[in-house]
């Protein structure tokens, strides 16, 4: 049972890092009709609440009432939510979207750290071979190689390297924070605090005035599931049972997934070398899972 409940929590993990794969398309399409990435970000953090306060009420019968000290924590909590989706939605703004995605990307070796840092979790050589592997794949793959580097926004990669320390810290902390709490109130909680921070970066009376496009609301839906309620529920319920290093690990699919779906959705150009790097970062997700897989035969 033990490796069962371990397996479906690295599932479900698994899920919500493809809907952040598949999000940059969307927000693509938006930057295409003009909206402003405040707009967008305010868009993706309203919607997503509204829904997840909607499933929090469905599911109210399986939800004890937590402290007031634990929902406190939680929303604070859910700020870090607020700061990474600004920060990247701005990035992308700035930068092109394969490598806003890559510098996201760094939330893989960063939430290792983390564990290292502030649990004293030395990585093993396995766990520091998958990272690296994953790395060398997420630099190919992203086309990086492919471009000029030198001709980058800075301030795009600051804000790329900002959204990833703080989208690992939202991964670890997510399983460590006020964990007694339902994982159907610990997403509403948190996505509220992401959106009392956006609100105060992006007011709402502007994020409503730049609305000009008839397709918005549909989009604003699209980017509030794949953004929000999905990927939140998949990590309430998955991160608490795994560790940080492989949440962060199978959270590297989202950087192949964005590869694929600009060559199937956009007819975006992919070359050999990205390819090997989505080989790349699906070997270095194998090599951490086979590791997990291995200590859950050993335990049974």
């Amino acid at each position: 049972m033990i490796f069962m409940s371990q397996r479906r929590a690295a599932g479900l993990v698994l899920t919500g890092a493809l809907c952040y794969g598949v999000l940059a398309a969307f927000v693509k399409i938006g930057y295409s009709h003009g909206l402003a990435s405040g707009t967008i970000s305010g868009a993706q953090f309203v919607v997503g609440t509204i829904l997840l306060w909607g499933v929090a009420i469905w599911k109210r019968r399986y939800i004890r009432k937590p402290s007031l000290t634990a929902m406190l924590k939680l929303v604070a909590l859910g700020t870090l939510m607020g700061v990474t989706g600004s920060l990247y939605t701005a990035c992308m703004q700035i930068v092109p979207v394969s490598v806003a995605v890559v510098l996201l990307f760094q939330f893989v070796w960063i939430g290792v750290l983390y564990e290292w840092l502030f649990q004293r979790v030395i990585p093993d050589r396995r766990s520091l071979l998958s990272v690296s592997v994953s790395m060398i794949g997420a630099i190919c793959a992203a086309g990086v190689l492919d471009g000029q580097l030198a001709q980058l926004s800075l301030l795009g990669v600051v804000l790329g390297i900002g959204s990833a320390f703080s989208h690992a810290g939202t991964l670890y902390a997510s399983g460590k924070v006020a964990t007694e709490v339902s994982p159907w109130l610990r997403g509403p909680l948190m996505a509220t605090g992401a959106l009392l921070l956006v609100l105060l970066l992006f007011p709402p009376v502007s994020i409503v005035t730049e609305v000009t496009w008839n397709g918005f609301w549909l989009l604003a839906l699209a980017i509030g599931l794949l953004g929000m309620l999905v990927p939140t529920l998949c990590f309430m319920f998955g991160a608490p049972r795994i560790s940080t290093g492989l949440a962060t690990l199978l959270g590297s699919v989202q950087l192949p997934v964005s590869v694929l779906l600009a060559w199937l959705a956009f007819a975006e150009p992919i070359s050999v070398l990205q390819w090997m790097g989505v080989g790349f970062i699906l070997a270095g997700i194998a090599v951490s899972q086979w590791k997990r897989a291995s200590g859950a035969h050993e335990q049974l």
